[in-house]
């Protein structure tokens, strides 16, 4: 038997994979949540064998969890499940010893291989997926950041500084619409949730 936690902000998300992951008598899910934090304090009571983890999650990030989980439990299992399959992202995740990473466009079948293997102790990467990590070696590579156009950049600058939309609007001389418009894009090429999120990698990469 091959217990599981499954997290993941979306509850529809959840609800799938537990239907998926229902239908096979080995697998049995220990317990779900929309937050990491919720997750890595209940692995302290409950430990599952594998951890299937959203890369985009509210407060902290998968990634960010896959580090503490680890620290904590290093014969936990995580495979990674991110909507995105920037370079940033999956390297980052070789990082932090991610034990498997699936795009969510995974059909059924790669994801149970996915999780058998990783749970005897393999690692599991699609192969879209194992085509970045292997160019990356290959060429030396470090994670680079997605770009952002010089308008993006000057939005990122003024979000840090703590103003509003309508402050960086009057100062951009664009509207409040095209502010937010800019925001949502830099949110979704970043993979992050919301503007806690965002200022705090904008300081932690050094990027304004």
């Amino acid at each position: 038997m091959i217990t599981l936690y499954l997290i993941d902000d979306h509850a529809l998300v959840r609800l799938g994979l537990k239907k998926i992951l229902s239908r096979f008598d080995e697998i049995k899910i220990l317990s779900d949540f929309s937050s990491a934090a919720e997750a890595l304090e209940q692995l302290d009571n409950v430990k599952p064998d594998l951890v299937l983890c959203d890369i985009s999650l509210p407060e902290m990030d998968g990634i960010e969890f896959t580090k503490k989980a680890k620290s904590k439990h290093p014969d936990l299992k995580v495979i990674m499940l991110s909507s995105h399959k920037e370079e940033f992202y999956v390297l980052k995740a070789v990082e932090a010893k991610a034990d498997g990473f699936l795009h969510k466009d995974v059909l059924e079948n790669e994801l149970i291989e996915a999780i058998k293997r990783v749970n005897q102790g393999g690692n599991f990467y699609s192969q879209d997926i194992s085509q970045i990590i292997i160019n990356s070696f290959v060429n030396g590579d470090k994670p680079s950041i997605p770009q952002l156009s010089a308008r993006e950049k000057e939005v990122l600058h003024f979000l840090v500084e703590g103003l509003s939309n309508k402050e960086i609007a009057d100062k951009l001389f664009i509207s409040s619409k095209t502010v937010d418009n800019h925001r949502a894009n830099i949110l979704k090429k970043l993979n992050l949730k919301n503007n806690v999120q965002l200022v705090r990698f904008a300081l932690e990469h050094k990027l304004v």
